[in-house]
């Protein structure tokens, strides 16, 4: 491969990092640029690897906004021509190559879980469990499609500790797979095992500082967040959670600026302290930001609760100004709630 046409694959790589999907930008995505790097190096299994990280991110982006995926049922056929291009790879990029369809292989099992095809993505992991018997990576999709099928079965399914158990050796048997030990924290999440589901981060959060892994050390920090936030919103009483929410997003913020943990602070102070001035600038510093590259959604939910601390203390001409944000920002859900919190107070 030339090294332009490598480094058309590398933008393609940077703008999936970046999160560029067709929803966002029609023409300059991730997904149009990784299709033409595929043009123009059909050998390469990383441009086949990177299209279908893409079409994923495409799937997902639908997923979170409600619309039917479009790029469906490709995983089978990436997944075989990433694994018939390994195969011409010269001996000294063998290694990296198998590695790199392992990871195709998590990918398509992933995307079959989400598409809700659990017998194809469990099919999947154990026909290739019938050739290498001892492969922890697929041995973990597999506990992973068996547990989603267990987690769907009922609308407050229990796990039985045995399954928890089973589900903890399969992560530990991939130490250095840092998604896995927050989809274990996820499960004891689940399942109302929150100290577990702490113990599991903070494991993720240990093992991302240890390879360097900043996208992970930031996303392990924001989970312990997010998961210390929720006690604290349903005002458990004690400080540990509190505490915990503080000391995330403080860490988190010394690895840079980052809006959501921004967010979690200013919804902690307004746990603590709903009516307060401090709530209300935390808030609007949230609402009312100029940034061209700051999240909508953490806009709109710090929008959300500005407009209850606004109601609380009947500020009718600062309820006024917001709601004039939300109609120039088009956000039609705020005046909703609007209505709706009027409607309740009287």
């Amino acid at each position: 491969m030339t090294q332009g046409k490598r480094a058309l694959l590398y933008s393609g790589l940077n703008q999936l990092a970046s999160g560029k999907h067709s929803g966002e930008e029609k023409l300059k995505n991730a997904l149009r640029t990784i299709q033409r790097a595929v043009l123009l190096c059909p050998d390469d299994p990383a441009a086949w690897a990177a299209l279908m990280a893409a079409c994923h991110t495409e799937n997902t982006s639908c997923y979170l906004s409600g619309s039917a995926p479009c790029r469906q049922s490709l995983e089978h056929t990436l997944m075989s021509v990433v694994s018939m291009k390994v195969q011409n790879v010269e001996e000294i990029e063998r290694p990296l190559a198998q590695s790199l369809e392992g990871w195709v292989l998590q990918q398509a099992v992933t995307g079959l879980m989400m598409a809700g095809q659990l017998d194809q993505a469990e099919a999947l992991c154990t026909q290739v469990l019938s050739v290498s018997p001892e492969h922890p990576a697929v041995m973990l999709s597999l506990r992973q499609v068996q547990c989603q099928r267990l987690l769907l079965s009922g609308p407050e399914p229990v796990l039985p500790e045995v399954v928890l158990e089973e589900l903890n050796k399969a992560v530990i048997l991939n130490p250095t797979n840092l998604g896995a030990w927050h989809w274990l924290a996820d499960v004891y999440r689940s399942q109302g095992l929150l100290v577990q589901a702490v113990m599991a981060y903070r494991q993720s959060l240990q093992l991302a500082s240890q390879l360097g892994v900043h996208s992970y050390q930031v996303a392990s920090l924001l989970r312990l967040a997010l998961l210390a936030l929720g006690p604290c919103m349903v005002d458990i009483p004690g400080n540990d959670w509190k505490d915990l929410v503080m000391e995330a997003t403080t860490e988190v913020l010394k690895l840079g600026s980052f809006p959501v943990a921004h967010l979690f602070q200013a919804l902690l102070q307004f746990v603590n302290k709903m009516t307060s001035r401090e709530t209300r600038r935390l808030l609007e510093r949230l609402v009312y930001t100029t940034s061209q590259d700051f999240p909508v959604t953490v806009g709109q939910v710090a929008s959300w609760y500005l407009l209850r601390q606004l109601h609380a203390k009947n500020d009718q001409e600062l309820i006024d100004v917001l709601l004039q944000h939300a109609k120039q920002k088009g956000d039609q859900r705020l005046l909703v709630f609007h209505s709706l919190l009027t409607s309740s107070s009287s």
